[in-house]
């Protein structure tokens, strides 16, 4: 039989009928049409979700859907008409699967940028006034219920509201016990330190102002909590009202930068402002003015009016950094009238933000210069950074720019530092870094601040910067003061402090100026003799200090890790969401 009759016979059934052809790689053209629907469906929601997030310029927008829309076209093509064999529809279906995966990942993207605008441009709901029961580390008082018969001091004067509730949530469970109570912080604590309470009553924010004072810097180790009470109060967006421009895009506008002392969410109570960094933007010129205030820079307080816990009398002048113990706003308003500027808006800050954003960027690159150098860091006991190049993760950059106690120009060295690292950060953004850790910045972002910012300035303000592009001049200036001694009003006691510089106000208020009207902050002459930039001997040490106060065991400045009594519920306390507490009226003499 010829061959020919072979094939035909071999593909005819014995009926006569011509046998269908079986399809040998169905799994593979199921993959194909999988990958192809796969890619659409991710191609519309990539479209869907950059339009909501509202961040592009409309035709950046319309550019990247015809690019991304044109690329699916081509591969769908290929696949239909090209990759019939093997060898082809293996490469076609590596590069569909390359484009599935830009895909998912640019959804994910988009995702990650919503989720956090949406948390970043909304104030916090709720913030917390934490007052606890201490004792010493040596006392017997374990539990909460230990504390039956036991003298507690108190300092109603100073925090009447926060203690009676205290007081009363104690008595809610059947604790009889003895107040004890005195005029100032420092009173109560030579009591506690002496034996002559068993126990304090303290409102969480005078934690961080005993640990400036020498007599109590060690009070963290010294002390623990058996009982803590909380009170939530809602915040309602007027509690930080914005003064705003008309457009963001196109107007100059002042921002402050509040980096409050504490760690954990930015739903706690009000901390120190640690650092008070101005940032003057002008979009027009592509310019921002950093201009840092000492922390501990002697200003008239400028107290929120319609909160009797935290009203001050006229006049009352303390260190900038306790401003923040009454709210970002105070702080804002205190440095309005120091400085004689208009702020537009705030940004809020905490140790864990920095430590979580450098953490997520895989640390900062910091050039350390001659008298910038540190042996040991003060907070936490560890080594510091010598003269050189160094890569650091966010515990060394948070210890850096916090450093003060290694240097003869102390505080005002500190702001330099602060501003070294601000500097850093914003370069490793904008680094090719940043796509690989995208992801996770934007984790680390979502919990790291709050701004009265409004959603929509946020948006603009990213359009501008994708459209245009702008080669941003990052320039710097930093107030320098002398030291002092004053009485504070926050702690009522006498503290180290750093007095006022009317030229280096005036100097900072007309470089602020200057960017706002468009010119170079570099065009104002500086007549107070004081240097932007470290001597060459300014860098003294720590280590002697450290030693000398028995530092040589690690320990961190703040470790927020109470040795809390677990036994008591605590429901009532740490949910926001179920319950907000209503202030209540009490009689004095109800705890007498």
């Amino acid at each position: 039989m010829p061959k020919k009759d072979v094939k035909l016979s071999q593909n005819v059934n014995g009926n006569g009928k011509k046998k269908k052809k079986k399809n040998k790689r169905p799994i593979s053209k199921f993959m194909t049409i999988f990958m192809i629907i796969f890619m659409i469906i991710s191609l519309a929601l990539l479209i869907f979700q950059i339009i909501k997030l509202n961040l592009l310029p409309a035709k950046l927008i319309v550019l990247v859907s015809l690019v991304m829309i044109i690329l699916c076209l081509i591969i769908i093509l290929i696949f239909h008409f090209k990759a019939k064999k093997f060898l082809p529809r293996i490469l076609a279906g590596f590069v569909a699967l390359c484009m599935c995966v830009g895909l998912a990942y640019g959804n994910y993207f988009i995702y990650k940028t919503d989720d956090t605008f949406d948390v970043v441009t909304s104030l916090a709901d709720s913030k917390a006034t934490m007052t606890s029961i201490v004792v010493l580390k040596s006392s017997s008082i374990k539990k909460e219920k230990d504390l039956k018969g036991k003298t507690i001091g108190t300092i109603l004067d100073m925090d009447k509201v926060a203690t009676k509730r205290m007081l009363k949530d104690l008595d809610s469970d059947n604790i009889k016990y003895k107040t004890k109570d005195y005029s100032t912080l420092d009173d109560m604590m030579e009591a506690f330190y002496a034996g002559e309470v068993d126990a304090i009553c303290l409102n969480e924010k005078y934690r961080d102002i005993l640990h400036e004072s020498e007599a109590y810097f060690n009070f963290q180790t010294d002390s623990r909590v058996v009982h803590q009470n909380v009170h939530y109060t809602k915040v309602e967006k007027n509690d930080n009202p914005s003064d705003p421009v008309n457009d963001i895009s196109k107007d100059a506008f002042t921002v402050l930068v509040s980096g409050n002392d504490s760690y954990g969410t930015l739903q706690d109570s009000n901390t120190r402002s640690d650092a008070n960094l101005l940032l003057t933007v002008n979009p027009k010129t592509g310019t921002i003015l950093m201009t840092s205030i000492p922390r501990d820079y002697y200003v008239e307080l400028v107290c929120p009016e319609d909160d009797p816990e935290l009203a001050c009398p006229e006049g009352s002048s303390d260190k900038l950094t306790h401003s923040g113990l009454m709210g970002v706003k105070s702080t804002e308003e205190t440095i309005e009238k120091a400085l004689g500027i208009k702020i537009n808006y705030n940004v809020r800050i905490n140790f864990s933000s920095v430590v979580n954003l450098v953490d997520a960027l895989d640390g900062i690159d910091l050039d350390i210069k001659k008298g910038e150098e540190v042996d040991i860091f003060y907070v936490n006991s560890q080594p510091g950074l010598s003269v050189g190049k160094h890569h650091v993760d966010g515990e060394t950059a948070l210890a850096f720019a916090r450093e003060r106690h290694a240097y003869l120009d102390g505080d005002n060295q500190r702001v330099r530092n602060q501003q070294k690292v601000f500097k850093a950060i914003f370069k490793r953004i904008v680094s090719p870094k940043m796509i690989t850790n995208y992801g996770k910045f934007m984790d680390a972002l979502a919990v790291a601040f709050d701004t009265n910012l409004s959603g929509d300035e946020i948006s603009n303000f990213v359009k501008y910067e994708l459209n245009n592009m702008p080669d941003w001049k990052i320039e710097s200036y930093a107030i320098v003061a002398e030291p002092d001694y004053q009485f504070c009003y926050q702690s009522q006691s006498y503290a180290s402090v750093v007095q006022q510089n009317d030229i280096m106000n005036e100097v900072a208020r007309k470089k602020i100026e200057a960017v706002l009207n468009g010119k170079s902050s570099t065009t104002v002459e500086d007549p107070s003799g004081y240097s932007q930039t470290a001597s060459e001997d300014n860098a003294v040490g720590n280590t002697e200090e450290l030693q000398s106060m028995g530092a040589e065991n690690e320990q961190t400045d703040y470790d927020y890790n109470y040795d809390y009594d677990q036994s008591y519920d605590d429901t009532d306390y740490y949910n926001p969401d179920d319950q907000y507490y209503q202030e209540d009226t009490y009689e004095e003499s109800d705890y007498q």
